[in-house]
């Protein structure tokens, strides 16, 4: 006979998981990238769902809305699209960098729009937050090693498929995927926080039309408005291609001033 879990036992897992990436973040700030691995796996077990597991989030039935840090994506840019990275100079040449900074203006979701938001596009793929650390976890170090890495991602990784350079025409180097993993970390605990705090003051916001767009029957998605993004005729074709779905906009107001964006069902 199998044991049942306690919640207080399934809680004690997700605290367990929680901690794991804070010790991880402190790592891979201190210089470890190679600690993205360990966040991916430990994001994987709170958060991916498999026709065999649950994730402990639906395990434990939480009801926690998602900070997204991300820039807002459009489908039809020419050039490539990272939506949680910024980029910077460095001794050794261009890298990648968390974007991690404190922005006057954020997002937040439910679970399924935030784990399926699009955060890379490089024309042949569009990866997910879900995308990033089921790759990183199940085949790239974090619980299993794959001797033959998923084409796209390895695009990704390894071949520059951003397309991204300095003037002598040297790749980043280091690894997108990695920075962007760190990026989900804050953004969750982040989430955590306001969880705890509770989603005070809020109010809709008129004259302001968000949605999310689902562009694939795997869900991935991207956030969409016609009143906050600078649009021509051809990119809401390339946009109206992509089933729409609505969502409420709601803004909060902090005592730190900082204005947050909900975006909910």
């Amino acid at each position: 006979m199998r044991y049942k879990l306690s919640t207080q036992e399934l809680q004690e897992h997700w605290d367990n998981q929680i901690r794991f990436i804070r010790k991880s973040v402190e790592e891979f700030d201190l210089g470890d990238e190679m600690e993205a691995r360990r966040i991916a796996t430990s994001l994987r077990i709170l958060f991916h769902d498999t026709k065999s597991s649950k994730s402990l989030f639906k395990q434990l039935g939480l009801g926690i809305i998602f900070y997204s840090s991300g820039q807002l994506y459009t489908p039809s840019n020419l050039l490539t699209s990272w939506t949680l990275l910024s980029m910077e100079l460095s001794p050794n040449g261009v890298k990648y960098k968390a974007d991690l900074e404190s922005h006057s203006r954020c997002f937040f979701m439910n679970f399924l729009d935030w784990w399926n938001e699009i955060i890379f596009d490089d024309h042949e793929k569009r990866f997910t937050r879900k995308d990033i650390v089921t790759f990183i976890a199940n085949q790239d170090g974090g619980a299993h090693v794959d001797p033959k890495l998923d084409g796209t991602y390895a695009n990704l990784i390894k071949m520059n498929s951003l397309g991204w350079s300095n003037s002598s025409g040297n790749a980043p180097i280091n690894n997108p995927a990695y920075q962007a993993v760190r990026v989900i970390a804050n953004e969750f605990l982040v989430s955590l926080e306001l969880f705890k705090q509770g989603l005070k003051n809020r109010r809709k916001q008129k004259n302001k039309k968000f949605e999310m767009r689902i562009v694939d029957d795997v869900g991935r998605r991207y956030k969409w408005s016609e009143t906050e993004i600078i649009y021509s005729s051809e990119t809401f074709q390339v946009v109206n291609k992509d089933r729409s779905e609505k969502r409420t906009l709601y803004i909060d107001e902090y005592k730190s001033g900082v204005k947050v964006e909900y975006i909910g069902d």
